[in-house]
């Protein structure tokens, strides 16, 4: 990985002088330089001294120093606003800003799912500040991946940028693999192999299991919809429909339920965050196989560069007109009633640009949610990455986040139903009866 290049104090007043920020060469391929353009000081930004406080997801924030390079860069052009960071556990995030926002004192940009927090009215509208950049950058909401930008948007108006953009992927042990004298997961293999290679794989006298679950719902609502179900339809306009009692979501369940009876996988902890359980003990020799992010690539190859890393995309199901995985997206809002809008849209636009997306992709493995993504050398010539590049092409959004009762009914069941409390029927109908107290009305 190519260390991020400082600028000095002439070479930024230069490119403070321009306002392209495309980070790619006429080649195509990503320019440093031109990566490192930053939008213009805005001069209508007061110059009264005030603090900006950030909020971010901790998993971009503990081992990179990135962002604290983009607030000293920041504070260099706008000498007048200091700016503070500050790093949580993502699944905590929501829960903070609205206890913020209801005690009238909220930070002023926050990492999140744009799209819930603006469903639960806990983010300011910001067409007009989207106007005023296109208006200066033509190309602006141009440079990002269309999916993302729906992340951001609700009742057709912008509440956020995005920043980052993920799905998942099958992350195996081709070593496994090769040992069991099995084929590669490649092509358009289904469940039924996936089963059988877990079966396969899993050595009991070794400590070694096949397939590593979790109870984690954006995880599993992947195997949920690629099944073909869903656990929640509708719109904003028309309002929404909880679906978690479905048959397809029962027999998805059901089916990873089963692979744990069997002894194919552990039986995953209920810890938040348990995901990070099976990642480490993938990487410990323990499982041969789990459905990961992309990032876990990443982290796996800059870590462990030896190890025999296989990638493919998710298994093909029954239901493969309508299977996809699942799509998450990250961006950068501004909550409800904070006090310095102007500025704190300044520095999402400084946090979204190509200076900083590009070093995010190359040290953290968190991939910018830009179009030059999927066609840019440098990431698809690392093979591992095709089949996150694919698999971003069929990914369903998660959207169950917008009602956080009716998402922990669910997350509730998964647990119900691996640690064979429930039968998956049993489980969902009882998460639709708890969820169904929520609202999901047309949304204001």
């Amino acid at each position: 990985m190519r260390t991020l290049i400082f600028l000095t104090s002439a070479v930024l007043i230069l490119l403070l002088m321009g306002c392209g920020q495309t980070g790619l060469s006429d080649s195509g391929d990503l320019d440093e330089l031109a990566a490192g353009n930053l939008p213009p000081r805005n001069p209508n930004i007061s110059p009264e001294p005030i603090t900006l406080e950030v909020w971010l997801d901790i998993d971009f924030t503990r081992d990179s120093n990135l962002f604290e390079a983009l607030v000293r860069d920041f504070e260099r052009v706008y000498p007048e606003v200091k700016v503070k960071l500050f790093s949580f556990v993502r699944e905590s995030i929501p829960q903070k800003v609205e206890l913020a926002v209801l005690s009238g004192i909220p930070p002023d940009v926050v990492q999140g799912h744009v799209y819930a927090v603006a469903g639960r009215g806990l983010a300011e509208p910001l067409d007009e500040q989207w106007q005023a950049w296109s208006e200066t950058d033509p190309a602006a909401a141009g440079q990002f991946i269309d999916s993302a930008l729906a992340e951001v948007t609700w009742k057709d108006k912008r509440y956020g940028v995005p920043l980052d953009i993920y799905t998942l992927v099958l992350i195996y042990n081709r070593e496994h693999f090769s040992e069991a004298n099995l084929p590669y997961p490649e092509g358009d293999y289904d469940l039924f192999y996936l089963r059988r290679a877990a079966e396969i794989l899993t050595e009991p006298e070794r400590d070694r299991y096949g397939m590593g679950f979790t109870t984690d719902p954006w995880y599993v609502y992947a195997w949920v919809t690629g099944a073909g179900g869903d656990v929640l339809v509708g719109s904003p306009e028309e309002g929404f429909t909880l679906t978690l009692d479905q048959q397809t979501n029962a027999d998805a369940l059901r089916f990873l339920s089963d692979m744990i009876e069997a002894g194919y996988g552990p039986r995953p902890t209920t810890r938040p965050r348990d995901y990070e359980d099976r990642r480490q003990m993938f990487l410990d020799g323990q499982i041969s196989m789990y459905f990961g992010e992309s990032q876990d690539i990443h982290l796996i190859q800059s870590t462990q560069p030896d190890f025999p890393l296989g990638v493919a995309q998710l298994p093909t199901t029954p239901a493969r007109d309508s299977a996809a995985s699942v799509l998450g997206s990250s961006g950068l809002f501004i909550p409800k009633g904070a006090q310095h809008k102007a500025v704190a849209f300044e520095f999402i636009k400084w946090a979204t640009s190509d200076r900083y997306a590009v070093p995010m992709a190359r040290r953290l493995g968190r991939y910018p949610a830009k179009n030059w993504l999927q066609t840019s050398p440098e990431f698809t010539e690392n093979l591992s990455l095709i089949p996150f590049f694919n698999q971003l092409n069929d990914a369903r959004p998660y959207r169950l986040d917008l009602f956080p009762l009716a998402e922990e009914a669910f997350g509730d069941a998964i647990k119900a139903t691996f640690y064979d409390i429930a039968t998956p029927a049993e489980a969902l109908q009882a998460a639709q009866t708890i969820g169904g107290n929520t609202t999901l009305g047309p949304a204001p």
